[in-house]
């Protein structure tokens, strides 16, 4: 049996049968892949295999294939701060990313995110939006304006329309609303700048849900 290997990071998990588990996978040629570990909770070692870990795994071809082989490549160590990001960031992924397709740029960015997850002491919130506007963006539903950003000043008052983009509107709009400054950041990715992080926050969280409609995100309740 011919097998594939990847570079790896295990985004989610779960029982399978009385002994066996079911990794999900973000690699880097293959994309968000399952996998079964046969036996899996009589091996001594299965306890690396852990979330924010970076693996090189081996599995076979099959429909659900096994996995044969993980070697730990890079052990990031994530701020207990953050941890609980990570479970929002998988889950995240795991529900919005098509399984069994090529994610080379996702991948990259994640990976790279990470990293700079271990080494940050950014705001909690500005490493939450970072991500979900990067997710966002190789998702193809990048946050965009309806007018450029060179046109936009930093008084004008801007809401989030989910088939134009950011539009400009008044003081008298009753939902989520951002100054044409704090906009210009987030267009920018100036994200440690923003004011209103919060208000950027729900923005961000009514676009996902949008998306993720009707499936749900469970892991908003605990960021």
């Amino acid at each position: 049996m011919t097998g594939i290997t990847d570079r790896a990071f295990i985004i989610h998990s779960r029982s399978f049968g009385e002994t066996s588990t079911i990794f999900d996978f973000l690699t880097e040629e293959n994309g968000l892949i399952s996998t079964i570990l046969k036996g899996a909770k009589k091996r001594k070692d299965v306890s690396q295999l852990q979330p924010s870990r970076e693996f090189i795994i081996g599995t076979s071809k099959a429909n659900l294939p096994s996995l044969i082989k993980y070697e730990l490549s890079k052990p990031y160590i994530i701020k207990k701060k953050y941890i609980l990001l990570i479970v929002y960031f998988n889950e995240l992924i795991y529900r919005l990313v098509p399984k069994n397709q090529p994610q080379k740029t996702l991948f990259n960015f994640y990976h790279n995110y990470i990293s700079y997850m271990s080494s940050t002491d950014d705001h909690h919130d500005s490493v939450i939006i970072g991500f979900e506007l990067l997710l966002l963006k190789n998702l193809g539903y990048a946050v965009t304006s309806e007018i450029p950003i060179s046109s936009i000043e930093d008084n004008y008052i801007f809401y989030y329309d989910k088939l134009v983009g950011f539009k400009q509107t008044n003081n008298y709009y009753q939902g989520y609303k951002i100054s044409g400054k704090d906009l210009k950041l987030v267009l920018n990715f100036d994200i440690n700048s923003i004011q209103e992080r919060g208000v950027v926050r729900m923005i961000t969280k009514d676009i996902i849900v949008n998306i993720a409609n009707p499936k749900s995100i469970k892991s908003f309740d605990i960021i």
